[in-house]
């Protein structure tokens, strides 16, 4: 048994609904020869890669990799945070329901996680409530960014709320790092963990997680550098307590305890850091399908890991992952 909680999907049928009837959202599909993007607004996606969108190759990639269930997000630039409230709220509602038309044609074998429109804390609650009750969804994953502001906003509290009261998983991957802003493609080595690590801090120092602390929350790519700078942020905490507008009343150290994190951080020393730090109770199997910086092999990424035993292995692989979801 093998859960994969951090796998992108493009769901099917929705570039078509988009391209077909999207305009009155603010939102057009772009196509040049075989290379086709979206736009939101005056915000346009990367290209989308058609492995995104193509289910039998997806269900072959799981079982060449020992892959049981892949739980699926999307793919982080179709979040439409760059839309007006409105048509966001509409945008998300015609995305989730495609993603459970994409869950439905394979249920034994697939679950996916919502989009909300992070432009309003009231309105993503109510998505997410909709997804979670309607579609069957698990949860839903969030950037890191809400492309208006940040997660610890208090606008968004009633979306902590609702994930808190739901008891279901909010996967966070980032979204912000500028593709323009760093040469070498650094924007994705180390722009994306670098945005994870300020948006957790956010969480603790702004006092979401302390406000909720029912949240169940997963940081992707093993949580960013957040794990190594821990003792950084502790000393923060303790030097300096609620100074600088800080809301936060537990250390950050106890606090990372308590959020989940994905596997996908392609160093085994550093995993082994990570399970040191919060337990392995606390980590989920990832793989960040499709996508050539993936663990696309990730049990034997687990099978490496030295000093796990057979229960701890487990927990990582698929344990924790049915406990949290419900599976």
């Amino acid at each position: 048994m093998a859960i994969d909680i951090h796998a992108h999907c493009v769901p099917d049928g929705l570039v078509s609904a988009l391209a077909a009837g999207g305009r009155r959202l603010g939102v057009e599909v772009l196509r040049a020869g075989e290379t086709t993007r979206v736009q939101f607004a005056e915000t346009v996606t990367a290209p989308l890669e058609p492995s995104l969108s193509d289910l039998p190759a997806r269900l072959a990639a799981m079982d060449r990799t020992g892959v049981t269930r892949q739980v699926l997000s999307p793919f982080i630039d179709l979040t439409g945070y760059w839309l007006d409230e409105a048509a966001g709220s509409a945008y998300c509602r015609l995305f989730n329901e495609h993603m459970a038309g994409t869950v439905a044609q394979a249920p034994d074998r697939l679950s996916a996680l919502a989009t909300v429109p992070l432009q309003s804390g009231p309105a993503a609650a109510k998505e997410l409530a909709y997804a979670v009750a309607e579609l069957g969804m698990v949860g839903a994953e969030i950037g890191t960014d809400t492309g208006r502001g940040q997660l610890d906003d208090k606008e968004l509290e009633p979306f902590w709320a609702a994930a808190a009261e739901l008891g279901c998983l909010v996967f966070i991957h980032p979204n912000a790092a500028a593709r323009t802003r760093f040469p070498y493609f650094l924007g994705n080595f180390v722009g994306n963990p670098s945005d994870t690590t300020v948006a957790a801090a956010r969480l603790m120092f702004g006092g979401v997680l302390d406000r909720h602390p029912g949240l169940r929350i997963c940081l992707a790519h093993g949580g960013g550098f957040l794990p190594y700078q821990i003792g950084r942020l502790d000393r923060g905490f303790h030097a300096y307590g609620t100074d600088w507008g800080a809301e936060l009343t537990s250390a950050p150290r106890d606090l990372a305890t308590r959020l989940h994190y994905d596997t996908v951080l392609h160093s085994i020393e550093s995993t082994r850091l990570l399970i040191d730090l919060v337990g392995a109770e606390q980590l989920l199997l990832g793989t960040d399908y499709p996508f050539e910086m993936g663990d696309l092999d990730p049990l034997s990424t687990v099978a490496a890991i030295p000093g796990l035993d057979e229960r701890e292995r487990s927990l990582i692989t698929h344990g924790n992952a049915e406990f949290l979801l419900g599976l």
